[in-house]
């Protein structure tokens, strides 16, 4: 039997509000905190326990995501790899504390730690903070106007507190809830489909052109509020990330959707496509003739 305690978060933000948490309820020293960084709700996820699922993985996104690369490897003991053998290495009957708000990246971070340790013999407890948790300010780069969060990154060192005191009186996963978990993981992770939503409580499995859409529509709209029509990208992703709070969407995703756009034809662009700040777009049904 062990004593140790750890803690399976899903973000840098994340890990860095947990172990400040850690410290001012004075038990940091009993506790480990493990992350990844990375953004599972998008990009292949096949074999990724191993390096090769790893490296299609990375090869997929720093194809389409700017800077994917070099923030993803940016801090190897963050990369899926590391985290892997780190797992490997934690003793059997380790106390662990998954934490994970409510959209799809750490929804499915959830099961990809569960499918690691599904052979071990753990005492695994989910914690999810974000419920019942109201939040007011726009925090994180991203303004989200709901009454609940759905990120822990939405949340203060205080909102973790009260979770730590009761990790004790945490449920314990059935072995039958693990397999459950386990083969959802599978399912996803070896479905064609490249995004996911996280929609009252289930997985949408989608293709990566699903919001798409909603960027064209946001164009459509702000259009007539520019002299030339043409709608700064920023704005167009910011207002899409409003539209879809519940979604926690990343702007990269969106910005590589505005160039695929760009590529195809679809859109029109003013500017040097790379940075959101350097370009406008629109529609090019939105064009005045």
């Amino acid at each position: 039997m062990t004593n140790q305690h750890v803690h399976f978060m899903f973000g840098m933000s994340e890990q860095g509000i947990l172990k400040a948490a850690l410290h001012k309820a004075e038990i940091r020293h009993v506790h480990q905190v493990i992350s990844f960084n990375d953004w599972f709700a998008y990009g292949p996820l096949e074999q990724l326990h191993q390096a090769g699922g790893e490296n299609k993985r990375l090869t997929w996104l720093s194809e389409r995501l700017s800077n994917y690369e070099r923030l993803y490897t940016y801090n190897p003991d963050h990369q899926t790899g590391r985290i892997v053998e780190t797992i490997e290495s934690l003793p059997d009957h380790t106390n662990i504390s998954i934490w994970h708000g409510d959209h799809a990246h750490d929804q499915i971070g959830v099961r990809f730690v569960l499918s690691l340790i599904k052979d071990r013999e753990m005492n695994i407890s989910l914690v999810n903070p974000t419920q019942g948790t109201p939040i007011k300010d726009e925090l994180n780069d991203l303004a989200v106007p709901s009454s609940y969060p759905v990120s822990l990154s939405q949340l203060k060192v205080t909102d973790y507190i009260p979770f730590l005191h009761k990790l004790n009186e945490l449920r314990i996963l059935t072995q039958e809830e693990r397999s459950d978990f386990v083969k959802e993981w599978e399912r996803i992770s070896t479905d064609r489909t490249l995004f996911r939503i996280w929609e009252n409580g289930l997985f949408r499995l989608c293709t990566d052109d699903v919001l798409d859409q909603d960027l064209q529509q946001v164009m459509t709209e702000q259009s007539p509020l520019y002299p030339d029509q043409y709608v700064p990208a920023s704005k167009v992703v910011s207002e899409v990330l409003l539209k879809r709070p519940s979604y926690y969407l990343r702007k990269d995703f969106l910005e590589y959707r505005l160039r695929w756009l760009i590529e195809n034809k679809q859109i029109l662009f003013k500017g040097a496509p790379g940075q959101l700040h350097r370009y406008s777009v629109k529609n090019s049904t939105d064009e005045v003739i």
